[in-house]
């Protein structure tokens, strides 16, 4: 299971072993958390700042009700 993990990183020039530094990870995170504004600095960077998004607009399809409201009617008929 290990090796698997590992392979991705070796295959792209990372650190296979970065996996085993949770420690220095978790003290990274720690400090950044005791210095403040971590959790404001991500929702800044990877939310507000984001200049990626999508628009999707939507148009109803009245008759599409219809057929389905036609449809539940033979359905009923049908079970009855």
């Amino acid at each position: 299971m290990f090796i698997s993990h590992m392979v991705p990183y070796a295959l792209h020039g990372g650190d296979p072993l970065v996996m085993f530094k949770i420690n220095e990870f978790s003290d990274r995170i720690r400090s950044d958390f005791e210095k403040g504004g971590l959790f404001e600095g991500l929702i800044e960077k990877h939310l507000s700042s984001n200049d990626h998004h999508l628009k999707l607009f939507y148009k109803p399809n009245i008759a599409k009700a219809e057929r389905e409201e036609q449809a539940a009617k033979k359905t009923l008929t049908a079970l009855q």
